[in-house]
C-alpha cells in the first residue's frame, strides 16, 4: 500500500476519497474503521449478525455520502453520527413493524396487556427522540453528542474521550457536565414526563 495513504489522517483520507474514490484510501479507511463501527452497531442490536450487515449497509452510506464531510468535528465523529443515525433508523423500522404484527393479530378488538405495555414503551421512544429534538436547539453539538453517547448509548467517559479524540478525559467529562445542567433546565422548561 501507498505510503501516504497509509500515513495519512482520517480527515486526509476521506478527502482523497471524496476527490478520487481511490480504491487503496477506502481499503485503508475501512481497515481503521470496520472494528470500530461494528462494535457501535452491535452496541445498538446486541446481535452479531445484524451489526455486521449493518456496518456494511454504514461502509456504503459513508463511501457514497464522504464529500459532506465539512471537516469541521474529526472524522471518527462524523462517522460515528452516520453509524447512529442508521441504527436508529433501522431500531424504528422493526418497531414499527413490530406494532404492525401486533396489531394484526389483534382483530378480535379485545385490548391484550402485552399490547398496551408494548405501546407505553414505543410511547417512552417517541418522548425521547422529541427530547433529543428539542435539545438539538438549546445545547451545542459537542456537549449534545457526549450526553447522548454516554445516557442513551451506555458509553463510558473513556470510550467517549477516545471516540471523539478529546486530549483528555476532563473534557469529555466537562462537556457531559454541561449538557447534564443545560439538560435538565430542557427538561423543566419544556415540562416533559409531567403527562
Amino acid at each position: 500500500m501507498n505510503t501516504e495513504i497509509r500515513c495519512a489522517s482520517d480527515e486526509e483520507l476521506s478527502g482523497i476519497i471524496a476527490e478520487s474514490a481511490s480504491e487503496e484510501a477506502c481499503t485503508e479507511l475501512f481497515r481503521r474503521y470496520s472494528k470500530r463501527i461494528y462494535l457501535w452497531c452491535y452496541n445498538y442490536t446486541h446481535d452479531e449478525e445484524e451489526a455486521v450487515d449493518l456496518t456494511q449497509e454504514i461502509f456504503i452510506k459513508i463511501f457514497r455520502n464522504i464529500a459532506k464531510f465539512s471537516g469541521l468535528s474529526m472524522f471518527s465523529t462524523w462517522a460515528y453520527r452516520v453509524t447512529s443515525n442508521h441504527c436508529l433508523s433501522e431500531l424504528a423500522k422493526k418497531r414499527e413493524q413490530w406494532r404492525r404484527r401486533l396489531l394484526s393479530v389483534d382483530a378480535d378488538g379485545v385490548p391484550d396487556p402485552v399490547d398496551n405495555q408494548f405501546d407505553r414503551e414505543l410511547g417512552l421512544v417517541g418522548d425521547l427522540e422529541r427530547i433529543l429534538a428539542s435539545a438539538r436547539e438549546f445545547i451545542p453539538g459537542d456537549e449534545l453528542e457526549v450526553f447522548i453517547l454516554h445516557y442513551r448509548d451506555g458509553m463510558t467517559v473513556n470510550e467517549i474521550t477516545k471516540i471523539l479524540g478529546c486530549e483528555n478525559i476532563t473534557g469529555a467529562r466537562t462537556l457531559l457536565q454541561n449538557a447534564r445542567r443545560k439538560f435538565k433546565r430542557l427538561i423543566e422548561h419544556e415540562g416533559f414526563g409531567n403527562g
